[in-house]
C-alpha cells in the first residue's frame, strides 16, 4: 500500500504537467440548464494586450476558424453596434443541425461587447464578452464570456445539455489558442 501511494505521489507532477500542457491558457468554463434554458459562462488567459484582445473578440469574420462556423459576415451600424450574420453546422450524435443567426453587437471599446440575438434558431440568446487585465501582473489579458442560450429545436433537452456540457471547453480552447496566435500579428491600432 505504501509503495502504491508513493508511486501516486511520484506520478502527481507528471499528471499536473499534462494537465497544464493540454490547458495552457487556463480555460474554463461551466453550463447550468435552468428549465429549457442554458447559463453559459466561460473564461481564459491570452497572452494579446487588452487592446489586441478587444480586437481579436470585435474580429467577427474570423469567426469561420472555430469549429462548426461556416460563415460570418459584419456589417457596422451607428453607435458602436454592429449586426453579425452567422451561419454554422453542429453534428449532435447522429443528428446534423444547421443554425442561422442575425445577432446585434454593442461594442465598448476595450472593455468587450453585448449582444443578443435579433433573429435566428434560438428561441433566446444573448450575452457579453469582457477584456480585463491578468491578475498575475504579465501583459495578459483575461477575456470572460458570459451567455444565456434558450433552444429552439426537436432534439430533446438532455442530449442538446449533454452536447453543450461536453463541447463547451474544447471550443473555449480553440478560441484561447486562435487569440494567442494573434499574438504575432502587429496591429496598429493598440501601439
Amino acid at each position: 500500500m505504501k509503495k502504491i501511494i508513493i508511486s501516486f505521489l511520484l506520478l502527481l507532477p507528471i499528471f499536473a504537467l499534462g494537465e497544464s500542457l493540454d490547458n495552457p491558457y487556463k480555460v474554463t468554463a461551466d453550463v447550468v440548464r435552468e428549465g429549457d434554458t442554458f447559463l453559459i459562462s466561460a473564461n481564459y488567459q491570452s497572452p494579446l494586450t487588452v487592446c489586441q484582445a478587444y480586437q481579436y473578440l470585435t474580429d467577427y469574420e474570423a469567426a469561420t476558424k472555430v469549429p462548426g462556423v461556416i460563415e460570418s459576415k459584419a456589417f457596422r451600424q451607428a453607435n458602436g453596434r454592429v449586426l453579425v450574420e452567422r451561419s454554422a453546422e453542429e453534428q449532435i450524435m447522429f443528428i446534423k443541425i444547421k443554425l442561422h443567426t442575425l445577432i446585434e453587437y454593442t461594442e465598448y471599446p476595450l472593455v468587450g461587447t453585448e449582444f443578443t440575438q435579433i433573429k435566428g434558431d434560438s428561441k433566446k440568446f444573448t450575452g457579453k464578452w469582457s477584456v480585463a487585465p491578468s491578475m498575475n501582473g504579465s501583459s495578459s489579458t483575461t477575456i470572460k464570456y458570459q451567455g444565456v442560450l434558450e433552444p429552439d429545436s426537436h432534439v430533446p433537452m438532455f442530449i442538446l445539455q449533454y452536447f453543450i456540457q461536453n463541447s463547451l471547453e474544447d471550443r473555449f480552447k480553440v478560441m484561447a489558442r486562435l487569440s494567442a496566435e494573434r499574438k504575432g500579428y502587429a496591429l496598429a491600432a493598440c501601439k
